[in-house]
């Protein structure tokens, strides 16, 4: 005979939904992590709805686009996320073409992604890493697949590994406009050195064109015996549309970047010998005038 109550019932005073704006605590966000982990479980395993808003959380009704003076004070209080983002060709094309599960096939330009952001919301913060590998998808998008993922809890890589993110827990994580690194099994596992300048104009304006896979990723999430290809957002023409138009870039400089991924990680064979590529160091946040993130599924015989 036992019990165990897993969370306090008046998390969910009166029935209503508890959602994001509620968090003040680890343990809240890993209700959140509970609950969107059964809403979207539910949505793939509708066959009725291809696309889901907000992994059908109330987010409440829309403030609307922040005013300059607004966003000049966001600024200078330092608000939104900051991190790194490099984009290189990959050093082992053999491996990267095993990344191509059906129905993703290989695209025309193979190029690794690797970012590394510090979301910087406070006392309950997230810090995440991302290296992904682009691919062709079945509707003949091209969207960045996540391969290996640094996360600092335990319910966002139990989210992740649920929609075929492959997150593991570091032991600690650390984001620095000049020396970032994540720390596993007592070893460093993961570091990004930024050196500014040293790129031309022709790379800038294609550093600016590639923004981040923010908008843009595939995964695969188990329904039942079988696998649906979902993509985060809605392909690349898009997530640019939306990089450009909904989001205050507070601190963007280009410059050189060098990736390491310990060789214990498959994946760091992408990663060529001393690879030093161009990349941005960037600090940016929402406007407040849309934007919202959904999911889609990718339909495939």
């Amino acid at each position: 005979m036992g019990k165990i109550v897993t969370y306090p019932p008046e998390k969910h005073a009166g029935g209503k939904q508890f959602d994001f704006r509620n968090i003040q605590s680890n343990e809240d966000r890993a209700i959140v992590a509970r609950i969107l982990l059964e809403n979207v479980r539910k949505w793939v395993a509708d066959p009725t709805r291809d696309v889901i808003y907000n992994m059908d959380l109330d987010m409440g009704p829309p403030r609307g686009p922040l005013s300059q003076e607004e966003l000049e004070e966001m600024d200078k209080a330092g608000r939104g996320s900051f991190g790194h983002t490099t984009v290189f060709e990959p050093h082992d094309l053999e491996l990267y073409e095993s990344y191509m599960y059906p129905p993703l096939r290989m695209p025309e330009k193979p190029e690794v992604m690797v970012s590394y952001w510090d979301m910087n919301q406070g006392a309950v913060n997230f810090i995440e890493g991302r290296m992904m590998v682009k691919t062709l998808c079945p509707d003949g998008l091209e969207s960045w697949l996540v391969i290996l993922i640094p996360v600092p809890n335990f319910h966002t890589a139990l989210e992740g590994n649920c929609w075929g993110w492959p997150k593991y827990v570091a032991d600690e994580m650390s984001v620095e406009k000049d020396h970032s690194e994540v720390i596993y099994e007592g070893k460093p596992s993961w570091t990004m050195d930024f050196t500014p300048g040293g790129v031309d104009d022709a790379t800038i304006a294609q550093l600016k064109a590639n923004g981040t896979e923010g908008g843009n990723t595939v995964s695969f999430h188990i329904n039942g015996g079988g696998m649906t290809l979902l993509r985060q957002g809605e392909g690349p023409e898009k997530a640019r549309e939306n990089y450009e138009q909904h989001t205050y870039f507070a601190e963007w400089e280009p410059g050189m970047i060098k990736t390491w991924i310990r060789p214990e990680d498959p994946a760091s064979g992408l990663v060529p010998p001393d690879c030093v590529s161009p990349g941005v160091w960037q600090r940016s946040f929402g406007k407040g005038n849309g934007g919202g993130g959904g999911m889609w599924k990718v339909k495939y015989e």
